[in-house]
């Protein structure tokens, strides 16, 4: 119980907050976007995209590290923090070169490499606050990080707004997010040295340290990081900046959505290091199945909706120029279902000191990524690029499924628990297909989100037994009770 209600109100800070900086972000891209045209917000997220692969050089997994060596109280824990700060000194400069270096060889215009030039600022700002933040997390405290992102993302929209409404295009966008990542830098420092977070000099045992446990996670970013964003370098080559376009509305309509697995990992992860390292095994497996069930619960029905509301939602919020990215959009949140899936089983792999396992299945989805981008992108443009994420994220799923399995007493509880949500998607699909293609776009959602419900409980999903225990564990305990138990 301890680790489940620790787990609930920490996820609840960062969720609330990370919800709120989601919705100002989504609004902020949509007025961007409508502002810009396609051309344009190809030409933005393009350079985004580049400099959002070459980030993970500045960090190679150390963050990660940090975390657990934190989160299980160890003795170089706090030298393992300072080693990653001074390595990240000497990375960042290799980080901004490479992605400078990809852009001029691809031979990108003026203003994409002088957007590309201003994100590699926000790529260094961003590396250290994520370390910073990264020890907070270790000690289980997400309020200031809850906090500073959700005030850096009102910086950053109300920037973002005004740079495209005054006509700075790109370049404007760029400067607005190194604004937001800066002020993450400043209030992360701030809230570590406030909380007498100090790291130690480091000893050459610990940058070795460091780098022996930073590897798996190193190649395990690499790879995210290239699966994640391959798919609009290829676009560009391919297709150019408009169907760049296209793909980036159907593409932050759909991952911005990972805010929910992302921020309950934040705080799942964490219990889970702490269990194992004190050897509960059973707290740690009966907090791993309750977490996978709960992402299929509220995985599916946004899955679904997305898929088939996808005629309506795209004119809707950003006119009929950007019709093309329909398509694509009907495709692409078939993603979600196994990305949701597969972030307790990379905080479970990762906190038991296997994430070479998780390294293993990330390679191989990269691989096949790639070659499946390869393959769809030249003919099928961006719902080639949707379905080459639909394939390869299935089978991270698949593999972390099967490396799991003995903390849910077989491959069997995957493959009843994936079936379940499957089945519960597609009558939900159909409800709003079907039925609620004739209803105007609110009526649809809100009527598919109630047979949504309905089959989340149908199929075991939810329980009654699930509500009433997550209300005690956010609800405060009496101070009589609480005195009984000290």
């Amino acid at each position: 119980m301890a680790y489940g209600a620790k787990i609930a109100r920490n996820a609840l800070w960062l969720m609330g907050a990370t919800a709120g900086q989601k919705v100002i972000a989504f609004i902020a891209f949509t007025v961007v976007a409508r502002l810009l045209g396609v051309e344009l917000t190809g030409v933005y997220f393009y350079a985004i995209s580049i400099t959002s692969i070459f980030v993970v050089v500045s960090d190679l997994g150390m963050t990660p590290v940090v975390i657990r060596a934190i989160a299980a109280d160890r003795k170089d824990g706090n030298r393992l923090f300072g080693a990653a700060l001074y390595a990240k000194i000497w990375l960042a400069p290799v980080a901004i070169a490479c992605a400078l270096g990809y852009a001029l060889v691809t031979g990108v215009d003026r203003l994409t490499l002088t957007t590309v030039a201003i994100a590699c600022l926000v790529m260094t700002a961003d590396t250290f606050h994520l370390v910073l933040y990264g020890v907070l997390r270790g000690r289980q405290n997400l309020r200031p990080e809850a906090f500073g992102m959700f005030f850096g993302q009102v910086l950053t929209a109300t920037a973002a707004i005004s740079a495209a409404w005054f006509g700075y295009g790109p370049i404007g966008l760029a400067i607005a997010l190194l604004i937001g990542s800066t002020w993450n830098v400043v209030w992360s420092l701030y809230n570590t040295r406030t909380l007498g977070v100090t790291f130690a000099r480091p000893l050459k045992k610990d940058f070795r340290q460091l780098v022996t446990e930073a590897v798996p996670f190193g190649i395990a970013g690499i790879s995210v990081k290239v699966y994640s964003y391959v798919d609009t370098l290829f676009l560009h080559l391919f297709h150019g900046a408009q169907a760049v376009g296209f793909y980036a509305v159907a593409y932050k309509l759909t991952y911005a959505l990972q805010f929910l697995p992302i921020t309950f990992t934040a705080a799942l992860y964490p219990a889970l290091a702490s269990a194992y390292a004190r050897k509960e095994a059973k707290n740690l497996n009966n907090t791993f199945l309750g977490s996978l069930r709960l992402m299929g619960a509220i995985g599916f029905p946004i899955t679904a909706g997305l898929s088939a509301l996808a005629p309506k939602i795209i004119p809707f919020l950003y006119g009929e120029d950007f019709i093309g990215s329909v398509a694509a959009f009907q495709i692409l949140p078939w993603v979600l279902l196994p990305i949701f899936f597969d972030f307790p089983i990379g905080a479970l792999l990762n906190a038991t000191n296997r994430a070479y396992l998780k390294t293993t299945a990330m390679v191989a989805t990269m691989v096949v990524n790639v070659i499946a981008n390869l393959i769809l992108v030249p003919f099928y443009g961006p719902v080639g690029a949707a379905w080459a994420g639909v394939v390869s994220f299935w089978m991270l799923y698949l593999i972390g499924a099967w490396f799991t399995r003995k903390h849910a007493d077989g491959i069997s509880y995957f493959a009843v628990l994936t079936l379940r949500t499957l089945g519960a998607a597609t009558v939900s699909w159909l409800a709003w297909g079907w039925i609620g293609a004739s209803m105007p776009l609110l009526t649809s959602a809100i009527f598919g989100s109630a047979v949504s419900v309905v089959m989340a409980f149908a199929v075991g999903l939810v329980t009654v037994q699930d509500v009433s225990r997550f209300i005690r564990r956010i609800r405060p305990a009496p101070e009589s009770v609480e005195t009984l138990h000290e």
